[in-house]
C-alpha cells in the first residue's frame, strides 16, 4: 500500500524492548535485573501504590520511556532504596546506563546489605565499560552471597569483557554446575565458548538456553551469532530477527509493512541502515539484488555514507538519517535482507564489487599519489565507543615492523583521535582530511593494498574490490567465520588473526613477511 509514512512525517524510534524484559534486563552478557516487588514498595510507603503499579505495568509492556515518565516526582529526597532500584531498572531499559548506575548506587547506599542492588549496579558498570570496578563489586558480593544468581553471570560478563575468556569460562562452568538450568548462565557461558572458538559447545549451551527461555531475545540473538560464526547462516537468519527485541539493540524502525521476500515489481522499498558503518557497507552488496526484483530502492543511512551509497547500483534515492523519508510501500532493516535473499557463508548474492568512487575525486588522488612504490593504506583503530574496540584495535607502534619493508609508500586511512599516531610513523606517511566515505573511497581506489583492523575501512576497501589484509582479533566477528584465511563476502580479503587473545605479535610478523614478499616482486 502506498503512502507510508503517514502525514506528519516519518517515525523512527528505537525498537521495542520485549514484554517481560525486567526479569532478564541484562540478557546474555549482563544478566539480570529483577524488578522490585510491588508489595515491598507499598510496605515502605514510598509513594502511591497506583503510581508504582503504573511504572511496573509500563515496564512489563516494554515501554520504558513511559515508565520513566511515570516515575516523575517519585524519586528524590526520602525515596527508599527499592524505589531507587526500580528507577535504575527503568533507566537501564532506556539504555541510559550512567543514570541507571547512579540510581542503583543510591539504592545501595540506602540498603548496603541488599545484594540485588550490588548486582544491578555491577550490571550497569559492565554496560559502561567499567569492567574492573564491576568485577571488584561482584567478587565482594559473591563472598557474602555465593549463591546469588545474577552476580555469577554478570561476573562472567565482566571477565569476558576484559578479554579474560579462560577465566570467565572456568568461573561460569563452576556456577552452572550449581544451577544447570539457569538460562542467564547458559547464555553467558555459550557466548564465552563462542569467543574461545569452541562453537559446538557454544551452540549447545545457547540452544539449551533458548529451550529453557524461548522468549528471551538475548538468548536467541546470541545463538544466531554463534550459528553465523559457525557458517550455518541459513539456520541463523530467522533467529537474527530477535535483535529487534534485544534490550541493548538500538534498532530504528519505520512504520509500514516489512519486506520478507514478497514480490517487489513496481513497488518502492525503503531499506534502512542498522548497526555500524562497516555493517552498512558490507550489506550494501545485497542492494543490487533487491533492486533486480523490480523495486524502486530508497536507502536511509548515516549522513557520512550518503554520497557513497548513492553510487551503489540499483539505488534510486539515498536519504541521510534524520531527514524526511519519501513515501514507500514496504520497508526492511538492512540485515533482514539476508534471510529472504538466501545469503550463505560461501554463496553471497550480488556483485563482487558494489562500491565505487567519484571519477574526478579518484583522478585527483591518482595524481597526488603518482610515483614509485607499493601504495599501502593503513587503518589501525575503530570507534572507541564500540564494546570490543579494545580487543580489535591496536596502537600504530605495533605496526612499525611494516615501516622497515622497502619499496612501500604508506597512506593513513585512520580518522579520529588515533590518527595522531601517524606523526610518529618511521619515514612518514601520506595523510589527508577525509570528510566522508566517498572521499575515502576516492583515495582507497588508488591503493594497491589496504591493511586494516576490523572496522569500516576494511569493508570499504572490500566493496571497492581492493585487496584487503585484515588484522583480526582472536574472537573475530561472525562475518569472518572461524579458522578461515579468506572471506566469501570479499574475494580480495585475507585474514591475519591473533593466535592468542590480545597478542598481535604473530599476525603482525606474518603480515610483515607477506608485505616484504609482495613489495619485492
Amino acid at each position: 500500500m502506498r503512502g507510508w509514512p503517514p502525514k506528519g512525517g516519518p517515525t523512527a524510534t528505537a525498537g521495542p524492548v520485549p514484554p517481560g524484559y525486567p526479569a532478564r534486563m541484562w540478557g546474555a552478557s549482563n544478566p539480570c535485573i529483577g524488578r522490585p516487588r510491588l508489595r515491598t514498595l507499598q510496605l515502605m510507603n514510598a509513594a502511591s501504590p497506583a503510581n508504582i503499579q503504573s511504572v511496573l505495568d509500563h515496564l512489563d509492556a516494554g515501554r520504558p520511556d513511559q515508565a520513566e515518565a511515570a516515575l516523575a516526582g517519585l524519586l528524590g529526597e526520602g525515596a527508599p532504596a527499592p524505589l531507587w532500584g526500580l528507577g535504575g531498572v527503568v533507566a537501564a531499559g532506556l539504555g541510559r546506563y550512567r543514570l541507571a548506575a547512579d540510581r542503583f548506587a543510591q539504592a545501595l547506599r540506602l540498603a548496603p546489605d541488599q545484594p540485588n542492588h550490588s548486582a544491578n549496579l555491577a550490571g550497569a558498570l559492565v554496560k559502561l565499560g567499567r569492567l574492573a570496578d564491576a568485577e571488584q563489586l561482584l567478587r565482594q558480593l559473591l563472598e557474602k552471597h555465593p549463591g546469588h544468581p545474577a552476580a555469577a553471570a554478570t561476573l562472567g560478563a565482566a571477565l569476558h569483557g576484559q578479554g579474560r575468556f579462560a577465566q570467565a569460562r572456568a568461573f561460569l562452568e563452576q556456577s552452572l554446575a550449581l544451577r544447570p538450568d539457569d538460562p542467564a548462565l547458559l547464555v553467558s557461558l555459550g557466548t564465552v565458548a563462542k569467543d574461545l572458538g569452541d562453537l559446538s559447545t557454544a551452540i549447545h549451551h545457547l540452544q539449551r538456553a533458548v529451550t529453557l527461555a524461548p522468549g528471551d531475545a538475548t538468548a536467541r540473538w546470541n545463538l544466531a551469532v554463534a550459528l553465523l560464526t559457525a557458517g550455518r547462516w541459513r539456520e541463523a537468519w530467522p533467529l537474527v530477527e530477535a535483535r529487534r527485541h534485544h534490550p541493548d539493540y538500538a534498532l530504528a524502525s519505520h512504520a509500514g509493512p516489512a519486506w520478507t521476500g514478497q514480490p517487489l515489481t513496481g513497488r518502492t522499498l525503503l531499506v534502512h541502515a542498522e548497526q555500524g558503518r562497516g555493517d552498512v557497507l558490507q550489506l550494501a552488496r545485497l542492494l543490487p539484488v533487491v533492486a533486480a526484483w523490480g523495486a524502486r530502492l530508497v536507502v536511509e543511512c548515516q549522513p557520512e555514507l550518503a554520497r557513497l551509497m548513492a553510487r551503489v547500483p540499483g539505488v534510486a534515492q539515498v536519504v541521510p538519517r534524520g531527514t524526511p523519508v519519501p513515501a514507500y510501500d514496504v520497508q526492511c532493516v538492512m540485515m533482514s535482507l539476508c534471510g529472504p535473499l538466501g545469503v550463505e557463508a560461501d554463496k553471497v548474492p550480488g556483485p563482487d564489487i558494489w562500491l565505487s568512487a567519484d571519477p574526478a575525486e579518484q583522478a585527483a588522488w591518482a595524481e597526488r599519489l603518482e610515483g614509485p612504490g607499493l601504495r599501502v593504506g593503513l587503518c589501525w583503530a575503530g570507534q572507541p565507543a564500540n564494546p570490543v574496540d579494545a580487543r580489535r584495535s591496536l596502537a600504530l607502534a605495533a605496526l612499525h615492523p611494516l615501516a622497515a619493508v622497502p619499496g612501500v609508500r604508506f597512506v593513513c586511512l585512520q580518522q579520529g583521535p588515533a590518527a595522531a599516531q601517524a606523526a610518529d610513523w618511521p619515514g612518514g606517511m601520506v595523510q589527508a582530511d577525509l570528510p566522508d566515505f566517498a572521499a575515502t573511497a576516492a583515495l582507497v581506489a588508488n591503493l594497491d593494498l589496504v591493511i586494516s583492523v576490523d572496522t569500516a575501512v576494511a569493508h570499504l576497501a572490500g566493496g571497492l574490490g581492493r585487496p584487503v589484509w585484515l588484522l583480526n582479533r582472536f574472537d573475530g566477528c561472525w562475518r569472518w567465520l572461524k579458522d578461515r584465511p579468506d572471506c566469501g563476502w570479499y574475494p580480495g580479503l585475507r585474514q591475519f588473526r591473533q593466535r592468542v587473545a590480545g597478542d598481535w605479535s604473530y599476525p603482525v610478523s606474518l603480515l610483515a613477511a607477506r608485505l616484504r614478499a609482495q613489495a619485492s616482486r
